[in-house]
């Protein structure tokens, strides 16, 4: 909430804690706070001499301890602190709202609900909002459109049942999994291969989880749903298995003491546990024909659907834990939620799974896949088997612009409402917008006059490098904006990361021919592109999120404005693999700092020692509000809590800014030259001497240092203009790519995917 910018009362039992915990929230990797000063929005309150201050609060959220007479005292303690028009919820994971209401006045009853925050909350984005039987819909509609459109959250509203619907699906698919890995023999590190980024779920998947949320966590959490799910026919699913137990009572937890299911004997040495005897051993994974042949396929509905219907024994685990999990959802329909919506966005907001229960059942054909399981002996739920009988053979469809979903009550389709704020290329391509296609790009008529670009890389969506493909497509888009008098354009993308960077297989390749001119090349075209999205007679706005890395910065930074998602991990990091910006990046950081930082010095050395400092150690920036401490953003651009809401507000942006439109002018540069690069080169010196950086790392520093000081032409009474700053940087980009250390280094991170200090 602090990230947001709303001040928070953090209360506990004592100042002490209370301070502790703001201090220690500091401390947690990843970072919880967009940046440090953001903590001081939290003020350390304790219940003896604070509570008044509940009385100025608009929103008081109970966290403490899963113990209900505990909270319920709490509640009796800070009930008549609380104003007539706050809200009362309770973040529990294992209580049920009825229970908590015991006692509670008809009057605070009615505001108080649960808020169920997955962990850890700034990087989760599920919300699950369950509310009692007194709970008025106008306090949930009012926390909903705050955590939404405030906090960038996914809500979904849940059952008061226990574990509601992530933790009740999610444990129960874990549990699925072991139960199946014993029955099909496999081990544990087979199993993860198959259950994590090969059929859209986590890298972590499934035992490599449960060690980083803890064993004992997990066992909770069934333990919960063992107790008290008394009428789930499948309770026994969550009885804790033997093997479990066992390591319980070892006191393995996982990662939180150096072992669970996997235990690190030293680094880059981790051994995995066998489920039978218990002992830990190096790790041998097998061949699949299965995998084979589902990473042949770059669409990853075929891929799963290779691999799903594979007749070997991946392919035949993946079918029987994937069918016991779509069965239970079935099942469990009406119990846990009201609709497979709800059950579909919990399980893709709180397990990162790429696509729902549901949609991952309509991937793998319902009525191909409902037959194989009664061919298994497999009873399916009866509005299953009547769905399909009355001709509704998919749980999703597309009418136009409305997205339709199936609702067992009704028996029929209803229409998919969702956020007015949100837009994707998805929903675009649904309502025939698509205006031209590209193998790694297209264009897209976003309406009322705006164009978009959607990046999605034909070798790698989940990372979009920046390929030729993009390159022209962005070109094609610039001319079809200006042929067709639209009012400008977005640029963005739908899949996991707006852009890791460049294609560097292209500039691999080309140094193993020795083909430098190809290079050249890459590197002026890229540059060009962005100039010409820079001096567009139109405004053109970047919507980017995730990784927006090398190459995928230097497009946002040509853009006139950037509407990020909060959570964008922004660098230029090309010296990791050798190089230097080669696309505009260093002209593009100049210019950012100039304006950031005031400085009458002649040469304006305090600039370019601080774009030094931030390309030349490849300073990533871990949210967009960091972005805009190092340089990589200025304060017009815009931060967006809530990602799906980032190409909607881009494409308002383009709309106010294309009245009276005009684009920038050519900037000039005074830079400061021999002189200041002398300073860059002792600090250099420096680094090297006293082992921080290696004697490639000073090479490349030494080439950094040349382009950011203005090369032969800098000096603090010389101008220097944009083109020459880009010619000098594609000279030095170009010489670098001829460094064996350098194609060493990207080797090295094309097969490892991090960087060789060589």
């Amino acid at each position: 909430i602090a990230n947001a910018g709303y001040p928070v009362l953090l209360f506990d039992m004592n100042q002490e804690l209370s301070e502790n915990g703001v201090s220690t929230a500091l401390k947690i990797k990843p970072n919880a706070f967009f940046k440090p000063n953001l903590a001081e929005l939290v003020e350390p309150c304790n219940y003896d001499d604070h509570l008044d201050k509940l009385k100025d609060c608009d929103w008081v959220i109970e966290v403490i301890a899963e113990k209900i007479e505990w909270k319920i005292d709490l509640y009796k303690k800070i009930s008549r602190y609380i104003k007539d028009s706050a809200i009362l919820t309770s973040n529990t994971s294992g209580l049920q709202v009825n229970e908590l209401i015991e006692g509670m006045s008809d009057i605070l009853a009615s505001k108080f609900f649960i808020t169920h925050f997955f962990n850890p909350p700034r990087y989760m984005k599920l919300v699950e909002i369950i509310k009692s039987s007194k709970t008025e819909d106008v306090n949930i509609e009012s926390v909903s459109e705050f955590l939404e459109n405030k906090l960038g959250k996914g809500v979904v509203f849940a059952k008061d049942t226990p574990n509601f619907i992530a933790n009740r699906i999610g444990v129960y698919g874990m549990m699925v999994v072991m139960q199946e890995t014993k029955k099909h023999g496999l081990s544990i590190e087979d199993v993860d291969a198959l259950t994590g980024t090969l059929i859209g779920r986590p890298k972590s998947a499934t035992y490599r989880t449960a060690d980083v949320v803890g064993l004992d966590t997990l066992t909770f959490v069934a333990n919960t749903a063992y107790t008290k799910c008394i009428d789930d026919d499948e309770r026994e699913v969550f009885e804790i298995p033997a093997f479990l137990k066992k390591m319980l009572d070892n006191n393995w937890l996982g990662q939180k003491n150096g072992q669970g299911f996997y235990k690190k004997i030293e680094k880059g040495l981790i051994h995995s546990i066998n489920l039978d005897s218990l002992e830990y051993s190096p790790q041998n994974k097998k061949r699949y024909d299965g995998v084979k042949f589902a990473k042949e396929f770059i669409d990853p509905v075929k891929s799963f659907n290779s691999l799903i219907y594979c007749d070997d024994p991946a392919g035949k685990f993946i079918w029987d834990t994937t069918k016991r999990v779509l069965l239970y959802c079935s099942k469990r329909l009406g119990d846990i939620a009201d609709d497979i919506i709800s059950i579909d966005n919990a399980m893709k907001w709180g397990f990162a799974w790429s696509k729902g229960p549901f949609e991952m059942w309509d991937d793998i054909g319902l009525t191909k896949s409902v037959n194989l399981m009664k061919a298994d002996g497999i009873l399916v739920p009866e509005w299953i088997t009547e769905m399909i009988d009355n001709g509704y053979t998919s749980f999703y469809i597309n009418n136009g612009e409305v997205q339709k979903y199936y609702d067992p009550v009704n028996k029929k389709y209803v229409d998919l409402h969702a956020n007015d704020l949100k837009l994707t290329f998805l929903d675009l391509k649904r309502s025939s917008k698509l205006v031209k296609k590209n193998w790694s790009a297209s264009i897209y008529d976003l309406g009322d006059g705006v164009a978009g670009v959607e990046l999605h890389s034909i070798l790698k969506a989940d990372l979009n490098p920046i390929d030729g493909s993009i390159m022209q497509t962005l070109k094609d888009s610039l001319a079809w904006v200006k042929d067709n008098s639209y009012k400008g354009l977005v640029i963005s993308s739908d899949g996991s990361n707006f852009s890791a960077g460049a294609n560097l297989n292209l500039i691999l390749n080309a140094t193993y021919k020795k083909d430098y001119d190809s290079i050249e090349m890459i590197s002026k075209f890229m540059q060009d592109i962005c100039q010409e999205i820079r001096f567009a007679p139109f405004p053109v706005i970047a919507a980017p999120y995730g990784l927006v890395l090398g190459g995928g910065y230097e497009l946002i930074g040509a853009c006139d404005k950037v509407v990020a998602a909060s959570e964008s991990y922004i660098g230029l990091v090309e010296v990791g693999v050798g190089l230097i910006p080669g696309a505009g990046g260093n002209l593009r950081m100049l210019s950012n700092l100039t304006k950031k930082i005031k400085t009458s010095i002649p040469g304006a050395f305090p600039v370019v020692q601080k774009a030094f400092e931030v390309i030349g150690f490849a300073k990533v920036a871990t949210s967009a509000s960091k972005a805009k401490s190092y340089g990589y953003l200025v304060d017009n651009d815009s931060i967006v809590m809530n990602r799906d809401h980032i190409l909607t507000t881009a494409k308002n942006n383009v709309i106010k800014l294309s009245n009276n439109y005009e684009p920038p002018v050519i900037e000039n540069f005074k830079l400061p030259g021999t002189s200041g690069r002398l300073v860059i080169e002792t600090s250099i010196k420096g680094y090297q001497k006293a082992k921080k950086i290696s004697e490639h790392d000073a090479f490349i520093g030494k080439k950094l240092a040349y382009v950011l000081t203005g090369g032969s032409k800098g000096g603090p009474f010389t101008s220097i203009d944009e083109q020459y700053l880009l010619d000098i940087e594609r000279e030095v980009f170009v010489s670098l790519s001829q460094e064996q250390k350098t194609v060493e280094r990207i080797e090295y991170m094309l097969k490892k995917g991090k960087p060789l200090r060589n």
